[in-house]
């Protein structure tokens, strides 16, 4: 399956909670943002958990990043509730479920490096609420989640204020995703992308027309960011790869 599969190009979803697609596990579902592969595929999602539900024992042998975006999820290593931001890193195992509360959480599977910059134990992150890592900006005020030296990863949670224009840097060289987490974010072509909408801007040395004057709506916006992870050299670094034409893991 592939779905926003052409890296080098601008793609943008508009979240739609009709079409969740059922997950071969009962009560899990699935609306897909970008995907290259089959079952086992490189992909970021949103992933529904209906209360009581869970998820059987699994290998994350790529790596696992999500935020938790509703209710709270519970593995091995902890009660994670609405506003963490996770990374399970290669090799990591777990078998996540959840309680009457439910959950709903935005994931990134088989994107991660096997580099000294990912680390060996699990990273969480509590963004919401106080916060000391909190830094003010021209724009609003962010948080640095996560940063790989080796790949040039780096993760964000930015809050924008109304009607501000979010600006590049360096690091969007080398590619740009934005995930709304709550608030809107409008397109100088006047288009309101809402909340759990996906935007993903490509590599290129000079800012992608798509990006240009992108900015927040009248509330604002909360916005995942994360940048320089989809140069050829980034992408190349990351564990598992899968082929474009056959879909499936390259050994």
């Amino acid at each position: 399956m592939k779905i926003n599969a052409d890296f080098k190009a601008f793609a943008a979803v508009q979240f739609d909670s009709t079409k969740y697609i059922a997950s071969p596990s009962n009560g899990i579902s699935r609306f897909m943002l970008d995907r290259v592969g089959n079952e086992k595929a490189r992909a970021t999602t949103i992933v529904e958990y209906k209360p009581n539900s869970k998820f059987p024992m699994h290998e994350h042998f790529g790596g696992e990043e999500f935020l938790v975006l509703e209710g709270t999820f519970k593995d091995q290593y902890g009660e994670f509730g609405s506003g963490t931001y996770v990374r399970n890193p290669i090799g990591s195992k777990h078998s996540p479920w959840v309680d009457d509360d439910g959950c709903t959480i935005m994931v990134k599977l088989l994107q991660m490096a096997e580099t000294e910059g990912e680390g060996v134990e699990p990273l969480h992150v509590h963004y919401d609420g106080e916060n000391e890592d909190k830094r003010s900006t021209e724009w609003g005020c962010r948080i640095d989640m996560y940063h790989n030296v080796q790949t040039g990863e780096n993760v964000s949670m930015c809050w924008i204020d109304p009607r501000q224009e979010l600006p590049t840097n360096g690091y969007c060289n080398n590619g740009e995703e934005l995930f709304v987490v709550e608030g809107s974010l409008f397109l100088s072509t006047g288009t309101e992308y809402n909340k759990c909408a996906s935007l993903r801007f490509p590599a290129s040395n000079e800012t992608v027309p798509e990006r240009k004057g992108l900015k927040a709506g009248p509330n604002g916006a909360q916005v995942y960011r994360k940048t320089g992870h989809l140069s050829e050299t980034a992408m190349g670094m990351e564990k598992i790869q899968i082929s474009m034409d056959t879909e499936e893991i390259i050994p």
